[in-house]
């Protein structure tokens, strides 16, 4: 006796992959071309997040001051300098310790 099983959607790459030749109809690429601009863009858009949590962090720290002169222009970073020797603790206090000279 046959099972039927209702028809699956397509999988998450599938969609990824053909939204990419919508958007690029004269594009062609090869497996490894699109595995490698599939990894690309998940790489970018992971260090995107990271880095935004990361300033989130500086700011709400006030290692960072977070300045916005215009609604259109991106905002911008810059450290504050009243925070700059709590600022060098702190990377002091997490950098590694030094390797010991090997002879």
């Amino acid at each position: 006796m046959l099972v039927e099983r209702p028809e699956e959607g397509p999988p998450v790459r599938a969609r990824e992959i053909l939204k990419h030749y919508v958007d690029y109809p004269a594009s062609a690429d090869s497996l490894e071309g699109i595995a490698e601009w599939l990894l690309l863009e998940e790489v970018v858009q992971r260090r995107v997040e990271e880095t935004r949590q990361a300033l989130r962090w500086l700011v709400e720290h006030e290692y960072l001051q977070r300045t916005a002169d215009t609604v259109a222009a991106p905002p911008l970073y810059r450290l504050n300098e009243d925070k700059l020797d709590e600022a060098e603790r702190l990377l002091r206090s997490s950098e590694p310790a030094p390797r010991p000279r090997v002879n």
